[in-house]
């Protein structure tokens, strides 16, 4: 059964067909049309109860219980801005007076400061929560950051021109994925920042659909391994993920051993995509840095008949991801990735569509052996998304998210760009970096060492108002969104928080244009190391230009081996 939109997201929808996408989101000034009045009154009623208890009493109880219960109704359903307030009343409105009044003077005496916190620091939320406002990202008095140190910032200054070439036009990005391929829809990509995989199950359908309709026209959305659902609720450009659980496109099937796993319905993934035509690439997830090399775990109580009809899974039964593609289980690491490229191909020809991969780096001499095999066999992926190792929105063991894999985004990135020009195929291939990139300056590192496009799932949470309570994979969410709980979901209003993920992604694209603008170059993709200073240290040395680097032999070499 198909996922079937909201009721909320449909009247959304509508809206946006109506006035047009920027006509239907939330403006700044908006306050719905009882909030002041309900407001004002439970404030006056309560007001008034106070002098009152000294000549009426059982008046001044009427007055307090009457304003008491306004303000409930304000708080939990009149108002829409504050999600925490949705749901816990006068608790949540607690935090945020808290936040406001003692915070910055608890942490500056008591503990940690604004730039480090884990593991994203307040002065990088904060910069996602001012963009989702659309608040312009201001400070004065200096910045909090030490000039020298790239601690949990960037690791980089941006290096500006004072006596730049004259450029004609502003800067501008668009990104153009599998057009090389005959028979294939070439995807284009029109936003340098994306929303990377999110599964229906670990965020809940209102979340999803936030994101979804805060994405459209602006970029695409990965739909993560949980199957298509929220996640092209408004007609936006989809990425559709198959995990190794082939969620809502596979069948239970068995290895030869007696295991038990789960293997590709190939009329299932073909009758998806013709059915939604707003699916624009399918990419292979063969690992992610949450959890590199094991498979996924959605326990029981989340997988309600919802989430279960659109993963083609029994609901209330615990679901669990195979390590690896039963399709590409080889005798070699040769024999592997001759069956990956057989096996993308063969998507490519049922979906017509570009097929992309996804992976968190192991070993180095992995992506050797891949662009040996692109190289030896002329097939290969269109797009290739590598992920940091240092985990996100997907719950994983502590051990391997702390622990396994071999690091950043960035340096990854950087070995694979080196890889492909080396044999030649580099314009054949999309890559995507996704991995702590939380701002245009994260970003500008990613493009710099050979990123086409950056996705970011956790800057999407962060915008829809997530608190980094870092609770996600318990089911008790204090914000409403990655958990099941209906009160909880309540807190998301889906057109202010759409608003808001609408704001921060555009926002992102505009100050990256910036940035590049700044640097004397016309696309992000322009920007070379020589436009940044790391503040520390160098890559590994797998990425050293002497003689001291870990020996790369050549990719046909490995091949043949």
């Amino acid at each position: 059964m198909a996922y079937q939109t909201s009721a909320e997201g449909r009247a959304f929808g509508k809206k946006i067909t109506q006035k047009g996408k920027d006509g239907a989101l939330v403006p700044p000034s908006y306050e719905p049309p009882l909030q002041k009045p309900v407001k004002y009154a439970s404030i006056g009623l309560l007001l008034a109860g106070l002098p009152l208890l000294f000549f009426y009493p059982w008046a001044a109880a009427a007055c307090l219980a009457v304003g008491i219960g306004l303000l409930f109704v304000h708080d939990h359903f009149v108002q829409d801005d504050h999600a925490l307030v949705r749901i816990y009343g006068p608790v949540g409105r607690g935090r945020y007076l808290v936040e406001d009044l003692f915070r910055d003077k608890v942490l500056q005496y008591f503990n940690e400061t604004n730039i480090n916190g884990r593991p994203i620091p307040k002065i990088v939320r904060d910069y996602i929560y001012q963009k989702a406002h659309g608040v312009k990202a201001l400070s004065s008095f200096g910045t909090e950051l030490d000039m020298n140190s790239g601690d949990n910032t960037a690791q980089v200054r941006v290096l500006h021109r004072n006596f730049p070439a004259y450029q004609a036009s502003p800067a501008s990005y668009e990104c153009v994925i599998g057009q090389h391929r005959p028979g294939v829809q070439p995807f284009v990509v029109k936003n340098c920042v994306n929303v990377s995989a999110m599964s229906y199950g670990s965020l809940n359908w209102k979340a999803a659909e936030c994101i979804s309709y805060g994405a459209k026209g602006i970029c695409y959305v990965n739909t993560g391994e949980g199957g298509y659902g929220p996640h092209g609720a408004a007609g936006n450009d989809v990425v559709f993920q198959i995990g190794t659980g082939k969620f809502g496109v596979g069948d239970h099937a068995t290895l030869p051993n007696g295991q038990p796993t789960r293997a590709l319905n190939e009329q299932l993934l073909v009758d998806l995509v013709r059915a939604n035509p707003h699916i624009r690439m399918v990419q292979l997830k063969i690992s992610q840095g949450a959890k590199p090399g094991i498979g996924g775990h959605l326990p029981a109580e989340k997988v309600t008949p919802e989430i279960a009809a659109v993963r083609k899974v029994e609901p209330y039964k615990s679901v669990i991801s195979p390590p690896q593609h039963a399709e590409l289980l080889g005798s070699s690491p040769q024999d592997t990735l001759a069956k990956l490229m057989a096996f993308i191909e063969r998507i490519r020809q049922l979906t017509q569509l570009p097929v992309g991969i996804k992976f968190a780096v192991g070993q180095p001499a992995e992506i050797d052996l891949l662009v040996a095999a692109m190289q030896a066999t002329g097939h290969g992926p269109d797009a290739i998304q590598i992920d940091g190792a240092d985990g996100g929105t997907g719950a994983g063991p502590n051990l391997f998210v702390n622990y396994v894999g071999y690091g950043g985004a960035v340096e990854s990135v950087a070995y694979l760009d080196r890889k492909l020009k080396e044999a030649k195929i580099r314009d054949q291939v999309t890559i995507s970096a996704s991995g702590r990139l939380f701002t245009p300056v994260h970003a500008a590192l990613a493009f710099a060492h050979g990123a086409d496009v950056v996705d970011s799932a956790r800057a999407a949470m962060l915008s829809l108002g997530c608190i980094q309570a870092l609770k996600c994979h318990t089911g008790h969410c204090p914000t409403g969104i990655t958990t099941n709980n209906a009160w909880r979901i309540h807190g998301l209003v889906l057109p202010e928080k759409a608003t808001r993920v609408h704001k921060f992604y555009k926002g992102f694209h505009d100050d990256m244009l910036e940035l590049t603008h700044v640097m004397g170059h016309a696309d992000p993709r322009d920007i070379r190391p020589a436009d940044l200073r790391l503040l520390h240290g160098n890559y590994a040395q797998h990425f050293e230009e002497n003689g001291q680097a870990v020996p790369m032999p050549h990719p046909r070499q490995l091949w043949s081996e």
